[in-house]
């Protein structure tokens, strides 16, 4: 639901993206401020759990064909039919070409450049939100690869690293990690979303993700971070005023070091901690069965494949009809989140139509 949010603000703050509006105001440059140090994180230390909770269970190579399976074919799909409408947003919208949809699909697909205003010529590719997918993908087959090498690793991981993901320490070690991270390794690999060139982004997406493999199936971990959930809300909310203090709008050219610095360790800190309260309270807000959290747990995968598609050609119509402005926000929030609920559901039927047809009729 926040990613949602947060790509729809990407439509009208300060940072560049695929469409604008005409009224964007750095006071959208709050929701990044708040949400971007550590949602992603979030997305990568809860698969890294469900992952360590599935090899407990199941034998790494079963887990690995299930998941390429479940994220590596939505990802070709994804590619294949929902990037070209994006690049057919931004090309209309922002770069000033005048380009069919249809258009856009053969070129994309045959690999054909397209030629721009300026006389350039640009060749159609990118991942866009579909990232997420193909470096999931890709820690999972690394993790089932070395689990299926040395089978008791992340028990061994759990054991040694136990003393420092209990108690304070819980809070205290990992902020440390994503602090040094984005002193140390963000300054010399800036993020990219290039993935064989993205090292920042693969150690911190990466160390979430072992992260929560190693703690997914460790109550002396969980409890720890039940114990810290006080703490780490009030790191949490200290270090977003901070960073909204410190950056009133995102900045657009190089800041000063020292604010930059500072701007750093303060994310680093406002990563981990923001999952930390998150998950303490949640552990103790959502002990028993929920029928809306396992509907939407089983749904997340395609609200996540089609929101951005969804977003922007809702944002592209109300644009070339001179509605798209700040007003505009919250409707184009909940259509997305309507129409990929209704997309869901339809998927849902499809399939069970699909069973059915193919069931076996009892003798």
């Amino acid at each position: 639901m926040l990613l949602i949010v947060y790509h729809v603000s990407l439509i009208y703050n300060s940072r560049t993206f695929l469409l604008k509006a005409p009224d964007s105001s750095s006071a959208f440059d709050v929701i990044h401020l708040l949400t971007h140090p550590w949602r992603m994180t979030l997305l990568f230390f809860i698969s890294g759990a469900v992952t360590g909770m599935l090899l407990a269970k199941h034998p790494p190579g079963a887990l690995r064909s299930a998941r390429t399976k479940q994220l590596l074919m939505p990802f070709l799909a994804g590619m294949l039919f929902l990037i070209p409408p994006q690049i057919y947003v931004f090309l209309n919208a922002k770069m000033g070409v005048h380009i069919s949809l249809l258009a856009v699909f053969w070129n994309y697909l045959t690999l054909t450049p397209v030629s721009l205003p300026s006389g350039e010529q640009t060749l159609l590719a990118g991942m866009q939100h579909l990232w997420y997918l193909l470096y999931l993908w890709s820690y999972t087959v690394i993790i089932t690869l070395a689990v299926a090498v040395w089978p008791s690793l992340l028990t061994y991981m759990g054991d040694r690293l136990a003393p420092w993901l209990t108690g304070k320490w819980v809070l205290i070690m990992p902020v440390l990690l994503f602090i040094l991270l984005r002193l140390v390794l963000r300054p010399i690999f800036p993020p990219s979303l290039e993935f064989l060139a993205d090292w920042y982004n693969h150690a911190v997406y990466m160390a979430a993700f072992l992260l929560g493999a190693v703690m997914a199936t460790r109550d002396d971990c969980w409890d720890a971070m039940v114990s810290m959930r006080r703490p780490a809300l009030i790191l949490t909310t200290a270090c977003a005023l901070a960073l909204v203090f410190l950056f009133p709008t995102l900045p657009s050219s190089t800041p000063e070091m020292w604010r930059l610095s500072a701007g750093r360790v303060l994310g680093g800190a406002f990563q981990w901690s923001a999952i930390v309260t998150v998950l303490g309270y949640a552990r103790i807000w959502c002990r028993s069965e929920n029928a809306v959290i396992r509907y939407l747990n089983r749904a997340v995968l395609t609200y996540y494949v089609l929101h951005q598609t969804v977003m922007l050609l809702i944002a592209y119509g109300l644009d070339r009809m001179g509605l798209l402005s700040a007003v505009s926000f919250i409707p184009i929030a909940v259509a997305t989140l309507a129409i990929c609920a209704v997309a869901y559901e339809l998927k849902l039927r499809l399939e069970s139509a699909a069973n059915a047809k193919f069931r076996p009729h009892a003798a």
